[in-house]
């Protein structure tokens, strides 16, 4: 369900408490002087607070901005502060992606390209952990040659590669979403944009 900002606070919430979600973000551009990514999470949501850790790292690494990290904040009740994480049924969280007021962090954003890479981390962010990393798609490689490694990082040891064009089964992610497990067993490659294209 994607409202475009087309209904005030309130609207959003009622049609959100009307349906059978299990999980819902909001994604915002900040604002106030500061720099980098940060996600607020329903206060004692293991849950909320994992998607948010990936979601910060994963912003921040796909559009080098600082991480400002999780974060929760709470009104003088002790109640969340966020209408939209207090008052949802769901678990909720709200995505703060870079600032507005600031330059340097417009500049990574403003682009169609920028919207596009930081989509990206915040959807295999979620991938990753609302599924529990696991997934299942054809991923074709598109450099000249792939690693396949025996775990998901750049730290463990090669063990074969694969060729551009070759195509092959996906059906685990790391934790960021940036490494995939192969479904024939041989190891794990790199599943960014630079290496592979998803089916």
């Amino acid at each position: 369900m994607n409202y475009n900002g087309e209904l005030y606070l309130v609207d959003r919430i009622n049609e959100i408490n009307k349906r059978d979600y299990d999980f819902v973000a909001e994604i915002h551009l900040n604002a106030g002087g500061g720099t980098g990514t940060e996600t607020y999470y329903y206060h004692g949501s293991e849950r909320g607070k994992k998607a948010a850790d990936v979601i910060c790292k994963n912003i921040s690494e796909a559009l080098a901005v600082k991480n400002r990290g999780s974060k929760i904040r709470l009104g003088k009740n002790g109640k969340d502060y966020f209408g939209f994480i207090r008052q949802t049924k769901p678990c909720a969280i709200l995505i703060e992606t870079v600032f507005i007021d600031n330059e340097n962090d417009l500049a990574k954003i403003k682009t169609e390209q920028g919207m596009k890479e930081c989509g990206i981390a915040i959807g295999r962010a979620l991938e990753s952990v609302l599924f529990d990393g696991d997934v299942r798609f054809e991923a074709e490689v598109t450099c000249p040659s792939l690693n396949i490694r025996k775990g998901p990082g750049m730290e463990y040891q090669v063990t074969a590669y694969l060729r551009m064009g070759n195509k092959v089964l996906i059906d685990k992610t790391d934790s960021a979403g940036r490494w995939g497990r192969l479904s024939d067993g041989r190891g794990w490659i790199n599943i960014t944009e630079k290496y592979v294209r998803r089916g």
